[in-house]
């Protein structure tokens, strides 16, 4: 096998493996990428749970003392 031969297949070789060596690091900033969207997708709805729950605290706050209101508002019916 002559120089030119063997020269043109390691070339060859060389550019294919550049062509992947892109691909790969093509594929990898896309993967940083949908892996920072779902780090902020999953701080989002860390902080979204914990307003619900405030949210429901608040709720339940409220009925309680509307429920209240209404027994006292009852007991004062049927003292009359």
């Amino acid at each position: 096998m002559d120089n030119t031969k063997i020269f043109d297949t390691l070339e060859k070789k060389v550019e294919k493996l550049l062509g992947r060596l892109r691909s790969l690091e093509q594929e990898n900033e896309r993967l940083k990428s949908d892996l920072a969207a779902a780090r902020r997708a999953e701080k989002d709805a860390g902080e979204s749970r914990g307003a619900v729950e405030r949210l429901e605290k608040e709720q339940e706050g409220v009925r309680q003392r509307l429920q209240k209101l209404i027994e006292s508002l009852e007991a004062a019916e049927t003292s009359k």
